[in-house]
């Protein structure tokens, strides 16, 4: 383990970031979270006794360098867009995301951070693949600005480590799913999908439902984070998947499954943002950091069908 170990996890009340700070207690570091002001403490509940909580805006500069101040360690996973949205306003998109990671970098430099690691999106920031399973040498070529945007930073995380000597981490997700994800928002099709079964409402799907994607469960994400943060690599960009594709179609088989029963679906027209298959080559990953998932997807899937359940469960007790 590295002997200076505290951690600041921007976005860590969040789905992912949740995890990461969990993983990192796990592993005997200190964890700091920073987040929106008034944001929902729900999925840090039970981590309240171990972690100092910072409330401020991202791109306030006063309230980020309050948390970073004293940090050896920085995981980026603040986004205010999502990829089916992100083209509505790409102007915002530069503004909040990509000039308020730069804010970051500088201040990052400043206070001497040992490490910054940054989740990107290997669902998004290769664009319409021309192989799979796509390896991190792949074209770039995003086609919605979310994608542009996790790009660039990457770019930018290059650049003031070869000017000013700030080591950093990439990591390209695939399709993360597991516990704490909000199964109410426009992204997870798992989520969205096992929230409709549990309550027998109608699933809908964009297209006919053979769009192929990368699933991993987060406990698995939230290790990889660890890795990444404890082994210094000449590779500074991974892909984090399962290294296998599925279509929507396999996940409604599975989730049906599970549920007992057979789902009804409606099948809407197709999104020109949605590429038809994106599954990642991990053997980088496996490689270098000595990682890679151990959860199959009908267990994960099983173990979040249970989560879910139990906390619809306790809602209407509650």
């Amino acid at each position: 383990m590295l002997q200076s170990r505290h951690c600041v996890v921007l976005g860590g009340g969040g789905f992912i970031g949740s995890h990461v700070a969990d993983a990192l207690l796990a592993h005997g570091y200190s964890v700091s979270v920073f987040g929106r002001r008034n944001s929902k403490k729900t999925n840090l509940l039970h981590l309240l006794d171990r972690i100092r909580i910072f409330e401020g805006d991202f791109n306030n500069e006063a309230d980020l360098e309050h948390v970073i101040r004293g940090a050896d360690y920085v995981f980026h996973l603040i986004s205010s867009t999502l990829p089916a949205t992100s083209n509505d306003n790409p102007i915002y998109d530069v503004e909040v995301n990509l000039i308020g990671t730069i804010r970051l970098l500088k201040l990052c430099v400043t206070h001497r951070v040992k490490k910054i690691v940054f989740v990107s999106s290997g669902g998004t920031v290769y664009g319409v693949p021309q192989y799979t399973p796509i390896d991190e040498q792949h074209p770039a070529h995003p086609i919605c600005s979310y994608g542009i945007i996790k790009h660039t930073i990457e770019n930018y995380l290059f650049m003031y480590h070869k000017l000013y000597g700030l080591d950093y981490t990439v990591l390209r997700l695939s399709n993360p799913y597991g516990e704490r994800q909000n199964p109410y928002q426009l992204q997870g099709a798992i989520a969205v999908f096992l929230r409709k079964a549990l309550n027998d409402e109608p699933i809908e799907i964009w297209g006919d439902g053979t769009v192929v994607r990368d699933y991993v469960y987060i406990g698995d994400v939230a290790e990889a984070f660890v890795r990444a943060l404890e082994l210094s690599t000449t590779p500074k960009i991974f892909n984090i998947g399962s290294g296998k594709g599925h279509s929507l179609n396999e996940i409604i088989e599975i989730i049906s499954n599970i549920h007992g029963r057979p789902l009804t679906v409606n099948y809407l027209p197709p999104r020109n943002i949605d590429v038809p298959i994106n599954v990642l080559d991990i053997s980088l990953a496996r490689a270098h950091l000595g990682w890679q998932p151990k959860t199959p997807l009908h267990v994960g899937i099983h173990l979040f069908y249970n989560y879910l359940n139990t906390q619809r469960y306790a809602e209407h007790v509650g």
